[in-house]
């Protein structure tokens, strides 16, 4: 029976996590570190060297290769250089991975499927999670790794198995040659100091050997890349190094307390999240005390190893959304398993809080339709189908609270909920309050050109990187006195001595996906 429930609960995470990470990988457009792995992607399968990185022909070392390893596949595989929501499959399939190594490190430290399975839907239906999923980026790359990597110690460590370390030690290079030791000590470290504090070190001394051959591994295979580079590119590796330390010292320097509002981004789960800070209750609703201290030392570990770094960027709080899952997860499990009659008055505040927040993101979703529909961005059928869809779960949801088990309806409600709203309304929350709006037809689309780039090279004397993505091809930086093709083709504002040299065969006007004009000349140089 317990066999048959486990796979009822793996395929249910298989859905759902499908569902939260594949849903939405199409609705927006790449920004600058997309753009920066896509590039240097392209460049990669074009030049056909996938070892020495480089973003729009230049040298590149900032970040390790293995996203763009995965990216870079996907092209090939597909032939495809162009659509960027295929480059993003790599990502939405590592979360949905991260969602089992979650489910089975709860398994492994608790033996309890239905714990488990609640913390694996509370990671897969929490915004930050979701979004960063949707991202190809490197920093979810690391952390997922980094993940597997902790699971699959807890494993090994359980059963002892040489296997499991392997493997751990493979998830470690994956981690590191994604970005560096980042994934390491925003979540390895803590938890490693976490689990020994409370579970003891004993299982570490008992496997110290094949924790030795899960590091060899580990730093082994992560290792090839940068000793090629190194040996190939000795001082310009050392330098990106020495600038490397010199961003994370002095760049997007935060306040020690810049991720208190972190738990913002767990969305549906937000005041579940503040609740996993109120230790003695966690302790007291938990089944397993020294799980629950675990979980709660882990976290706040977590957050203050990213706190103390002075580089802070939201996504760089991802660990936290990870151990905030598990916390969230047991406090789900108690009310999951416990009637409201047998609550406090505390804990049927939080619930009762709860519940009146998901008809709030129900009817506001309804609002935010009608909106929509007033000023004409949404079709008739559109605005019917997703207001009627809304109202159905608003009135299956009231309906389903005059059951005896409340708390259990509104704990699955919760993720359930997230997850329609954030799969049938991210598109137009992204099109209509993120994005910047088009100023008309006035211009056509800049898509045009990196679907078709122009046969010529491309020159200019002021870009950005996310214009080489956007434009479909390499953007050769301009010197003056350098010699040019005949043809060329030249973006943004020509200068002096490229008007004397070329004559205009043609100038085009563009729009991009934050409204900013883009001017293309086509040039042709002059007859002496």
């Amino acid at each position: 029976m317990n066999r048959l429930n486990e796979k009822k609960y793996l395929l249910s995470l298989f859905f759902i996590s499908v569902v939260s990470f594949f849903s939405n990988i199409c609705v927006r457009t790449a920004d600058l570190m997309e753009a920066r792995n896509f590039i240097t992607a392209r460049e990669m399968v074009k030049n056909g060297n996938y070892i020495v990185t480089t973003l729009n022909g230049n040298l590149r070392f900032e970040k390790p290769p293995l996203p763009t390893w995965l990216v870079a596949m996907m092209m090939k595989i597909t032939n495809n250089f162009t659509d960027e929501w295929i480059f993003r499959i790599p990502v939405a399939i590592v979360g949905v991975i991260s969602v089992f190594f979650i489910y089975y490190l709860v398994k492994y430290l608790t033996k309890n499927m239905v714990l488990s399975f609640l913390v694996g839907f509370v990671y897969s239906t929490t915004f930050m999670i979701i979004k960063v999923g949707n991202e190809s980026t490197w920093d979810f790359y690391t952390y997922a790794f980094a993940l597997g990597m902790i699971t699959f110690l807890v494993k090994g460590m359980e059963g002892e198995k040489i296997k499991d370390f392997i493997i751990s030690g493979v998830f470690l290079s994956g981690s590191i040659l994604s970005k560096g030791p980042v994934g390491i000590y925003g979540l390895f470290i803590p938890f490693l100091m976490a689990h020994i504090y409370i579970f003891g070190i004993e299982k570490y001394r008992k496997n110290w050997k094949k924790i030795i051959i899960l590091l060899l591994i580990g730093i082994g295979l992560s290792s090839l890349w940068p000793v090629i580079i190194y040996l190939k590119y000795h001082n310009i590796f050392l330098e990106v190094l020495k600038k490397e330390e010199s961003t994370w010292m002095n760049s997007h320097k935060k306040s020690i307390f810049y991720y208190l509002d972190y738990f913002i981004y767990s969305g549906i789960w937000i005041f579940f999240t503040i609740s996993i800070y109120i230790k003695n209750w966690n302790e007291k609703i938990s089944d397993n005390k020294k799980y629950a201290k675990f979980i709660f030392l882990w976290n706040i570990l977590v957050l203050i190893g990213i706190s103390v770094i002075k580089m802070k960027k939201k996504r760089y709080g991802i660990p936290l959304f990870i151990t905030s899952s598990l916390g969230v997860g047991n406090i789900c499990y108690y009310f999951y398993t416990t009637t409201i009659e047998r609550l406090n008055k505390k804990e049927k505040l939080l619930i009762n809080i709860q519940k009146i927040f998901i008809e709030i993101i129900l009817v506001g979703s309804i609002g935010f339709c009608i909106a929509l529909f007033l000023k004409e961005k949404i079709s008739i059928i559109y605005f019917l189908v997703m207001s009627i869809l809304y109202l159905s779960l608003l009135v299956n949801f009231i309906l389903k609270l005059k059951k005896a088990d409340i708390t259990k309806e509104i704990v699955i409600w919760s993720g359930l909920i997230f997850l329609i709203i954030n799969t049938t309304l991210n598109g137009l929350i992204n099109k209509n309050l993120i994005e910047k709006h088009s100023c008309g037809n006035e211009y056509k689309d800049l898509r045009i050109l990196h679907y078709n780039p122009p046969k010529e090279e491309i020159y200019s004397k002021n870009f950005g990187i996310e214009d080489v993505w956007r434009i479909g091809k390499k953007i050769n930086i301009y010197k003056e006195g350098i010699e040019l093709p005949k043809n060329i083709v030249f973006f943004s504002d020509l200068p002096k001595e490229i008007k004397e040299k070329y004559l205009v065969l043609k100038k085009e006007k563009y729009i991009n996906e934050v409204n900013e004009i883009v001017e293309i000349y086509f040039l042709e140089k002059r007859g002496d």
